[in-house]
């Protein structure tokens, strides 16, 4: 063979070769990022179908050779993964061998109930829903609380495709207990709480009330002291639940359940919603003062009074009369 042949064929491997790292390295340009799903046990031509259907690439062949000749095929992992617009062949197949999946995200709101929670999770398409019933998934969490309501801490939770919604709460049941914990050991003395589970429910009616928590605080550990009805609105919508058209009348104030701190004294059975952090501080830092009630002003602040005359001539001022 002649070195003309032989010097032929050299560039002709050579321009293959930087042909072939040319679209390995290339960028893809799409419109918008995508999410390529490969599935546990998944063979090299399934996870290259996979590809094809999302539209990343159309060079399977070279793709192919790639993974093959570098041995990435047996080191691949299976999960979610997000692939970016302008990536490459090569930093695609990186991010799957380096199991770099996409995880998902799912926020616990402030106030949220607990029936608020089982919706989220529930409607939650690549999040398996296996919560048994509440008594049953009371004791997985060794809970001594009577109901699940306000046991988890409000927050964003990030999960990846076929995670248990399960894992979930329990990962926000340990971190809300933990704060709750340490919300109680700094406690105030001056508090009329008894337990950190009384702690909590007060908290989840200050997260309801308004931003000035330590005030309302203060507000509601006198009234308990004085064994005063706390009269907290917050309640009453949670005792009516999908009753509830957006507005409180008259007769709802008198409706007797056990969440209606119109009709009973001290505090609720039970927390109504899922407490921040600081209403969990709050409560149990209560605001040294005299006030005994407060009503909105409708710019997200209160006013506080010490007496009923005082209080009724605020809700004339800044509810009845709109000012």
């Amino acid at each position: 063979m002649n070195s003309k042949i032989i010097s032929g064929i050299a560039l002709t491997v050579i321009f293959i070769f930087i042909l072939f790292f040319y679209f390995l390295n290339r960028s893809f340009i799409f419109e918008e990022e995508k999410i390529v799903f490969i599935e546990p046990g998944s063979s090299l031509n399934e996870i290259l179908i996979e590809f094809k259907e999302n539209k990343i690439t159309s060079n399977l062949n070279i793709l192919k050779a790639y993974i093959l000749l570098s041995g990435k095929s047996k080191s691949i992992q299976s999960g979610e993964f997000l692939i970016k617009p302008d990536s490459s062949l090569i930093q695609i197949v990186n991010k799957i061998e380096n199991g770099d999946i996409f995880y998902r995200n799912l926020r616990f709101k402030e106030g949220d109930t607990w029936h608020d929670l089982r919706n989220a999770l529930k409607n939650e398409e690549y999040l398996v829903y296996d919560l048994p019933k509440d008594s049953i998934f009371l004791n997985t969490l060794t809970s001594n609380f009577n109901n699940l309501e306000g046991l988890f801490h409000p927050d964003t939770y990030f999960y990846k495709r076929g995670d248990k919604a399960s894992e979930i709460l329990i990962r926000a049941y340990k971190l809300h207990q933990k704060i709750l914990d340490k919300a109680w050991e700094g406690r105030s003395l001056n508090i009329s709480l008894s337990s950190k589970y009384e702690a909590l429910i007060l908290a989840s009616i200050i997260e309801k009330e308004g931003i000035e928590r330590n005030k309302i605080s203060g507000v509601f550990n006198r009234r308990i002291n004085l064994k005063m009805k706390l009269q907290s609105d917050p309640t009453v919508i949670y005792a009516l639940g999908d009753q509830f058209d957006g507005d409180i009348k008259r007769s709802d104030l008198k409706i007797k359940h056990p969440y209606n701190t119109y009709i009973y004294k001290g505090l609720p059975p039970g927390p109504i919603g899922l407490a921040s952090q600081v209403s969990l501080e709050a409560s149990v830092n209560p605001k040294e003062g005299t006030s005994l009630y407060f009503v909105s002003k409708g710019d997200g602040s209160h006013k506080f009074s010490d007496t009923l005359e005082e209080h009724n001539k605020a809700v004339r001022d800044y509810q009845l009369n709109k000012k």
